[in-house]
């Protein structure tokens, strides 16, 4: 895959970074996936209440594998979708 030339600036910027200035940067990237990381625990938690609430029924095991390799994004699409069509 071809890095775009945005992403080459950044990585050129990070290389004259010293170390201590790239923990730094390590430490805010990783807090960024964690704060996503706990945001769509949180969604995925909210939506398991309301289909226990409403009776849905489970997930078949390819449908929640299917979902867990989508972008949390397009999760949400595709199980607000099951969902709703099993209202």
């Amino acid at each position: 895959m071809a890095v775009s030339e945005r992403v080459q600036q950044i990585l050129s910027n990070v290389r004259e970074l010293t170390d201590e200035e790239k923990a730094q940067l390590e430490t805010e990237l990783l807090a960024e996936d964690a704060i996503a990381e706990r945001a769509w625990g949180e969604e995925i938690d909210r939506r398991a209440a309301r289909a226990l609430a409403t009776g849905t029924t489970g997930l078949g095991r390819d449908e929640v594998r299917s979902i867990f390799a989508m972008s949390p994004a397009d999760a949400r699409v595709r199980l607000a979708a099951l969902l709703d069509a099993r209202k």
